[in-house]
């Protein structure tokens, strides 16, 4: 009796007679197995992608429509494939050439993703491998479970660098250990589990959001597995690490629209700092676990990850899926077909009563003028407390995203094949709305200070570099300061940004540089261009005009000041990537040509120990955008005047490092000092 689909019979005659939204998904399963299954082998016409890096998809899917409608030609596919992974040797389970070989050979991220899927195979179709299961079973053992048991092993003793290669090592050794009935092993794997809990913060996964997905998909699929093993496991193995990441993912959700260079179907669009995806969606299994196995003890995230699944996945057929259990271009499996039925009910983050200013462990703050169809998002990198998992993260504190109507135009590189020089400048500060600083060195020679990485893990967290100082909302009005001076190199000690976003037309941003000696501030702007429809107009050097499509926005230089004296902010121009999502190979779809970002950079004239920069933006559509004004009121006060005069937000800069923030449609004001964001009354 199999693990995943223990009564035949039944589960074939429910799929078989499912209607709505359970036969939608079934019929787009069985097709894409159906295409990926005409020629010989796992690799297809077509794909990009090499054998390692779709076999669990692949294998898992095809196992399951077999099981579920036996078929001759793909029974024939479906067994020689398998036998052919098990026949080769061990050293073709390690994965590509540049996995680390040794003797005895630890388990790699390719040789979990084997095991789980020849697992997953012979427990859906036990008949079709009868005369070969024994020999199935002993390649399973001994390149697949074992090494991926070597690799647990050598990390827990160690307690040195861990991250979502535990979890995926884990998932390799569990399922075939279950599979295969070897108590003990599934034993050692559910307290390795425990271990792995431990690498989340509270509501977040400090690497970034896409290995938050990798990482707790892999987790997720352990727990079915191990669920169907014993029923037990349910209660021992706490899912709430994974389950609490849901508003997270809600928070980062940005909307959905076509891609150029994509097709005509909608892709999502998420908040994608550090290694993450701009298409990213959450894996379908991980959301339905959540979805249907968590609905009574976390049910608001239950329902969360149900209405993730039915926004994200609404066609099941977009693109194609290879890749997809690797976390490149995330999809459904044959599992969403099994927990699809008790899914909780689908539940809006605005049913939810999730804020619209809402500030995670691991760093991202994410502000939207409303959650159905928002006109504005800004996401900020800001402060993050210690992280328990750090690899995959950028040099990308105090850097945002902002997007208005429908239009991403400051964004986050992203991230493409990590054996490129590509990726490297991707995740350099200079790639990043952030600063870089410059300070005078020896011999005249400028010495340039950037962001340095924030390293550790559960065994050893992080600092919490960088401090987040506000987050809040009032009356519409949006207030984050963070700051990053802990993440650069002495002399800096004071590296604050403040953004005030006046929902959805106005964004003041002041920026606050201190140092123990003379530095020089570089500011990084960078503007999506993937597709060539940014439009630029330098209306003058602190002037910049950007249209996307159907959105404009006017993005002024106001002010920049050191002490009392100007410090003008010369500007200069660069290239650089926007990346769509992940290949492991370079030269593939979703790798950004240099050129598909463009990146204003401000550099100050002059060395200073203080500097203190202010930035409007105002935004509208492409037209109307014409009619704002960004009039300077004095020298320390700047309105942003919608069309027709009258109304708009003005920020003015005190004498004692505070900001009043001036709202003449309803003629309030507000003052931001140190930590406080507070109302100031009239009179």
């Amino acid at each position: 009796m199999g693990l995943f689909m223990r009564d035949m019979k039944n589960e074939r005659g429910r799929i078989a007679g499912a209607a709505g939204r359970s036969k939608e998904l079934w019929e787009a399963l069985a097709d894409r197995v159906a295409a990926h299954s005409r020629m010989p082998g796992l690799v297809q016409p077509g794909d990009t992608q090499q054998w390692w890096h779709l076999v669990w998809e692949r294998l898992g899917d095809a196992a399951f429509v077999y099981a579920v409608r036996p078929d001759d030609a793909l029974g024939a596919w479906l067994r020689e494939t398998v036998l052919d992974i098990c026949r080769k040797p061990a050293d073709e389970w390690v994965g590509p050439w540049f996995r680390q070989r040794g003797d005895p050979q630890a388990g790699m991220l390719e040789t979990a993703h084997v095991s789980v899927a020849i697992a997953v195979a012979i427990d859906l179709c036990p008949a079709l491998f009868a005369d070969e299961m024994a020999a199935i079973r002993g390649a399973l053992r001994s390149k697949g479970m074992e090494p991926c048991r070597r690799a647990l092993e050598a990390t827990a003793s160690a307690k040195g660098p861990i991250n979502n290669w535990f979890m995926a090592l884990l998932n390799g050794f569990g399922t075939a250990a279950a599979v295969l009935g070897d108590r003990e092993a599934v034993r050692a794997a559910a307290d390795y589990y425990r271990t792995a809990t431990t690498l989340y913060n509270e509501d977040s996964y400090g690497e970034s959001l896409q290995y938050g997905n990798y990482a707790s998909l892999h987790l997720s699929h352990l727990r079915e597995v191990l669920i169907r093993y014993e029923p037990a496991f349910e209660e021992e193995l706490d899912a709430g690490c994974f389950a609490k990441l849901m508003d997270w993912f809600a928070a980062s959700f940005i909307h959905v629209k076509p891609l150029e260079g994509w097709g005509a179907e909608p892709y999502p669009r998420t908040v994608n700092f550090g290694d993450s995806s701009a298409i990213l969606r959450p894996s379908g299994d991980f959301l339905l676990h959540v979805a249907s196995r968590c609905r009574d003890r976390f049910p608001a995230e239950a329902g969360l990850a149900r209405w993730l699944f039915e926004r994200t996945y609404a066609n099941p057929r977009i693109g194609t899926n290879e890749g997809a259990t690797f976390g490149f271009r995330n999809d459904f499996q044959f599992l969403s077909l099994l927990l699809y039925p008790d899914a909780a009910e689908p539940l809006s983050p605005e049913r939810a009563g999730l804020p619209l200013l809402s500030s995670f462990e691991a760093g991202s703050v994410i502000a939207r003028n409303r959650w159905e169809n928002p006109l504005t998002l800004l996401a900020v990198q800001g402060g993050f407390e210690p992280l328990r998992a750090s690899s995959h993260r950028h040099e990308d504190q105090n850097s945002f995203i902002l997007a208005h109507l429908g239009e991403r135009f400051f964004v986050d590189p992203g991230h493409c094949c990590y054996r490129l020089n590509t990726q490297r400048a991707s995740t350099a500060t200079g790639a990043h709305n952030t600063w870089s600083f410059e300070a005078e060195g020896k011999d005249g020679i400028p010495v340039a200070i950037r962001q340095k990485p924030a390293d550790g893990n559960a065994f050893k967290p992080t600092s919490s570099f960088g401090r987040k100082r506000i987050v809040r909302e009032m009356d519409g009005i949006h207030v984050v300061r963070s700051d990053a001076a802990e993440l650069y190199e002495a002399p800096i000690t004071r590296a604050e940004r403040t953004w005030i976003a006046a929902m959805p037309h106005v964004l003041f941003m002041i920026d606050v540089i201190e140092s123990e000696q003379p530095v020089k501030v570089r500011t990084h702007f960078v503007l999506n261009n993937r597709d060539n429809r940014l439009q630029t107009n330098v209306a003058a050097e602190t002037k910049l005009v950007f249209r996307r499509n159907g959105a404009g926005m006017k993005f002024f230089q106001v002010s920049a000041m050191s002490g009392d004296e100007a410090n003008r902010n010369g500007l200069s121009f660069d290239w650089g990537h926007v990346h769509d999502c992940y290949h492991p190979l370079p030269n593939q779809k979703g790798q950004g040509a240099e050129g598909s970002a463009s990146v204003f950079q401000y550099t100050s004239e002059a060395y200073r120990k203080r500097h203190t920069i202010v930035y409007v933006a105002a935004m509208d559509d492409r037209d109307t955008i014409r009619s704002w004004h960004i009039v300077p009121l004095s020298g320390r006060h700047f309105h942003a005047e919608p069309p027709g005069g009258s109304g708009g937000y003005s920020l003015e800069l005190t004498d004692d490092d505070g900001l009043i923030v001036y709202d003449y449609g309803s003629d309030r004001k507000y003052g931001i000092r140190g930590d406080d964001f507070t109302a100031i009354r009239n009179g």
